[in-house]
């Protein structure tokens, strides 16, 4: 499915339509997602998931392998050049028991699946399961095992998560087409003592062998629509950058919902739903719409999902930029 040409001519539309913020942009999104499962069997301080009443903000349920299908053929209707989809939103998607049926279906398909997994239940046979196809596995991880423990797992956890790790790694070293990003945490909650832990973890993995794909970076956090006091107010001084989401990626619950971005957990801001209606359709209707114009208008506060986001006044500003916007989904 994946079309450089086109993939590029449709990067060039998402550029044009997010600089000249076009209401109704000249092309489809490029970047898909859909969640697997909004369970979730942690309770990371840094995530939603850590509040005991996360659970009844909107229905706990498993996207179902029909429903799957049903997504890849909507996006190949788009026609929007990018074979990437991330298999992730809210939860754990491993604990869906069909989430190796809907790594192979991506596959089949001519997809390249993405996905973040807290890693407890990446186990051997699991990894074994998925090791013919091509996928990108991250995984949020520490060097200090205390730190994981406290604030990604509980008591033990590190050492479980390092194994089934460990084994991934492996089995990437020899089958080159499944890549690996091992996510440093370690820093959280803006810890500056911890700042060669990116290094240090890298060393628990050999990474001066390891082949290029499988790579290693340190996790910039952010509040997930306001999960995390992130002190909102002294951010909004900063200057205001526009939100790039609405104008190049399509999120999607496990019951078909379209909200806001990939960091709209508890589906604040409802779009659509993409299993009765056309990702064209949601993508160009009112909704969609207004949600850009809000954001244009700095009407930011009018948005369920965004009024209290801390991603607009981010500071590193380098992110906004439509260089780094294209490079980024060329990669993906």
């Amino acid at each position: 499915m994946d079309n450089p040409f086109l993939k590029i001519y449709r990067l060039s539309q998402l550029a044009t339509s997010y600089k000249l913020k076009l209401l109704r942009p000249l092309g489809p999104p490029c970047q898909f997602g859909i969640e697997a499962t909004n369970r979730c069997n942690f309770k990371c301080h840094f995530c939603p998931q850590s509040n005991n009443d996360h659970k009844n903000v909107r229905p706990v349920g498993n996207l179902s392998i029909e429903d799957f299908r049903s997504f890849i053929k909507n996006i190949k209707y788009t026609n929007c050049g990018n074979s990437n989809i991330s298999i992730c939103l809210d939860g754990e998607p491993t604990l869906n028991k069909n989430f190796p049926e809907f790594i192979k279906i991506s596959n089949e398909e001519g997809f390249f699946p993405r996905f973040s997994s807290n890693g407890m239940l990446l186990t051997r046979e699991l990894v074994d399961k998925l090791s013919p196809y091509k996928y990108l596995a991250s995984v949020d991880f520490s060097s200090d095992s205390s730190v994981f423990d406290n604030i990604r797992g509980y008591k033990g956890s590190f050492y479980s998560v390092l194994k089934n790790v460990k084994y991934l790694v492996s089995t990437a070293t020899t089958a080159r087409q499944i890549k690996i990003e091992i996510v440093d945490i370690t820093h959280f909650p803006n810890n500056p003592g911890n700042a060669n832990s990116l290094v240090k973890m890298k060393r628990l993995f050999s990474a001066d062998d390891l082949p290029s794909n499988i790579a290693f970076w340190s996790r910039e956090f952010h509040n997930f629509c306001g999960h995390l006091d992130t002190r909102y107010d002294r951010l909004i001084s900063r200057r205001y950058k526009l939100c790039p989401y609405p104008w190049s990626s399509f999120s999607v619950t496990w019951d078909g919902n379209v909200v806001a971005c990939c960091r709209d957990t508890a589906g604040r801001t409802i779009l659509g739903n993409v299993f009765e209606t056309s990702i064209r359709d949601i993508w160009y209707e009112e909704k969609y719409v207004s949600l850009r114009k809000a954001l244009v208008e700095k009407r930011v506060n009018e948005v369920a999902a965004c009024s209290e986001c801390d991603m607009p006044y981010s500071s590193s500003s380098g992110r906004w930029r439509i260089k780094y916007l294209l490079s980024s989904l060329l990669r993906r």
